[in-house]
This record gives C-alpha cells, sequence and structure tokens, in this order.
C-alpha cells in the first residue's frame, strides 16, 4: 500500500537530517507501507514433553514497515527505513513447560514480544550508500544466502528460530543453547557503507563498543554467495570474531543446492555446516537440509529436516516441515521432534 507523497512530516525531517542537512524543499518523500503475519501449528516432542502449540513462526515473524525515499538532487537520494516485530507466543520461546499434558498450548511462548527491528535513515548515489541507524551489520546475512524457495521454514538459522528454548529431555540444555549459525552481529546501532562494481557488492560497518563487520556479495541469476567478517571490540566482555560464508546454486530444472559455514573464537571454537538440496516445480518448493554445529558449549548438535512450501497466490505462502534436533554427549539428551504447518501472508 502507499501513501502519497508529503512534504511536511517528522519522518520526512529525519530523513533530511540524514542527508547531511542537505535542503529537500522543494522535493518530495514518497512513503511505503507493508508487512506481513507468519503462524504456525507445532506438535513438539522433546523426550520428556509432548504437545501442540500455536506460535508465530520466529524464522521470519509477524512485522510492519515504513520505507521512505526521495530525490535529493545531484543524482542523490535519502531515505528511511523503520520495521517493528509484533510476535505473540514466539516459536523460539516455546518451551517444554508449554506443552501442556493434554496437547493445548494455551499462552505458551512467555507471551507477547515487541521489538524494533530496522531504524536508519541513509543517503545514496554515485559514491554508494551510506546508512545510520539501527539495521543489519555488514557482514549479517552470511551465513544465509538460500535460493531454494524455502527458507520461510528452513534455512541455516531455522533450529533456534522454530525451537530455540527447547530442552533436550532432562538435559537442560537447549536448543538454542547448542546450535547457531554464527551469522554475524544482525542488527546494531551501525555506521554502515554499501558499494557494488557488477555482480560484486561489499559493505563495512562499525557501531557502538568498537564492534566492526564486513562482508563481500556474488550475484548473478542463478548463483548468489557471500563471506562475512565481524569483531565484537568491547561490546562484550571478551572480544570475539568471527566469518561465517555461505552459497546457493538453482538449475533452470529447478534442482538447486544451498551450503554455509560459519564459526568463531568464543570458548571452544565452535563452528556450523550447513547443507540443503532442493526441487521447485510450479508454485511449490521442496527441500531436505542437514547441519551440525560443533563445540558449542562442549557438545556436538545436529539437525535434519524436510519442507514444503506453496505460493498459493501473490502475498500468500503456505508450508509444512517435519524436523529432529539432536544433542551428542550430554546426559538426558532426547531428541526433539517437531512436526509443523502454517502460513504468511504479506501485505
Amino acid at each position: 500500500m502507499k501513501i502519497p507523497p508529503r512534504r511536511s512530516n517528522t519522518l520526512v525531517l529525519l530523513a533530511t537530517s540524514a542527508a547531511i542537512l542537505l535542503p529537500l524543499s522543494t522535493h518530495a518523500v514518497e512513503f511505503t507501507l507493508s508487512g506481513q503475519v507468519n503462524r504456525l501449528i507445532m506438535a513438539v516432542d522433546n523426550g520428556v514433553a509432548d504437545g501442540i502449540v500455536h506460535a508465530d513462526n520466529s524464522v521470519s515473524g509477524t512485522r510492519w514497515r515504513i520505507k521512505g525515499q526521495g530525490d535529493i538532487g545531484n543524482d542523490m537520494s535519502a531515505g528511511l527505513y523503520y520495521e517493528n516485530q509484533l510476535q505473540s507466543n514466539p516459536s523460539s520461546k516455546v518451551t517444554a513447560d508449554s506443552l501442556d499434558s493434554d496437547g493445548s498450548g494455551g499462552n505458551v511462548g512467555k507471551g507477547d514480544f515487541f521489538s524494533v527491528r530496522q531504524a536508519n535513515v541513509w543517503i545514496k548515489g554515485n559514491f554508494g550508500k551510506v546508512t545510520i541507524g539501527q539495521g543489519d551489520g555488514a557482514a549479517n546475512g552470511s551465513a544465509e544466502v538460500d535460493l531454494s524457495g524455502t527458507t520461510v521454514i528452513q534455512y541455516s538459522g531455522s533450529s533456534a528460530d522454530l525451537l530455540g528454548s527447547m530442552e533436550y529431555g532432562t538435559s537442560d540444555v537447549t536448543v538454542g543453547q547448542a546450535r547457531s549459525n554464527f551469522d554475524a552481529l544482525s542488527r546494531n546501532d551501525n555506521l554502515r557503507y554499501d558499494g557494488a562494481s557488477g555482480p560484486i557488492s561489499f559493505a563495512g560497518s562499525t557501531g557502538n563498543g568498537s564492534k566492526f563487520e564486513l562482508g563481500f556479495g556474488y550475484k548473478v541469476a542463478d548463483l548468489q554467495a557471500k563471506i562475512g567478517f565481524w569483531d565484537t571490540g568491547d561490546s562484550t566482555a571478551t572480544s570475539i570474531s568471527g566469518q561465517a560464508i555461505s552459497a546457493s546454486w538453482v538449475a533452470a530444472s529447478g534442482l538447486n543446492l544451498t551450503a554455509a559455514y560459519g564459526g568463531d573464537d568464543s570458548t571452544g571454537d565452535p563452528s556450523n555446516i550447513y547443507f540443503k538440496v532442493g526441487f521447485k516445480k510450479g508454485d511449490s518448493a521442496y527441500a531436505i537440509d542437514f547441519s551440525e554445529t560443533s563445540d558449542r558449549g562442549a557438545a556436538d548438535a545436529t539437525a535434519i529436516s524436510i519442507a514444503w512450501v506453496a505460493k498459493v497466490m501473490k502475498g500468500v505462502e503456505a508450508y509444512a516441515s517435519y524436523r529432529v534436533e539432536s544433542l551428542d554427549n550430554v546426559a538426558g539428551a532426547d531428541d526433539v521432534t517437531a512436526l509443523i504447518a502454517g502460513g504468511r501472508v504479506k501485505f
């Protein structure tokens, strides 16, 4: 939905400030409002408790956003990006205690969660793009390049998003504690620069606590890849640096392959590998994936899942998945299994 151009608006003034006080008095900023609702039902069994829960899909949670941009002259434009996540019962917060003995979920997932995902302003020209505010770090997404068409329910980081607070049996270890795709520092308050040359893109960002990230990407019609490097600087008690790389290829037949690797130098030097084989046919996508996180918390954890996603109509997707999460070398650790079905509607 588009909102007609406006001249006097506080958001316009914010974009103006980001444009280094270049005048916008003779120009207009156009805004767009968009978002999505993404809900699922999970039948979960962790070896001790089982039940059915209704939750918000934290792989790509319910959210809304405003984007605005306008021409400021001299072949430059300025704009803003604000996005808020509004989740009722996030899937990542569902615990074994949420699974009632009769299988009814109730108010699971510790209630409602509201968070700001993006709140930034930017200026773009022949020099590239400069962004100030909360947003993706330059290396964010380095472990998540994926052309399979199933990412709404299955990607390199979906273990923690779907079952992050679920315990492996009686081990007191959760999926989120044992699993990570090490996808850089995610969204932070940053100063970020983006540039590109043909199919190659590059970005750098720095934020509070002297954290910094670097990212490099490659993109053509049937192949995408990204590599990222980061360091937490003084933003954590001990500076942690890491790296991630991922690539995805899709053939004209619909066959697609995806792989990713990530890790950091925290205690144990943990790392993660990820592989996916998929197939697209018509409006449907099918895939099977495998991932393993090693040495995170002195344990190794694996996951295997199958997924199906269908585009019902423009902006509407239905999906289903079956997932098995396993933890090795920990007493009392049983597999966590989940049968999942849901849908996402974008506006």
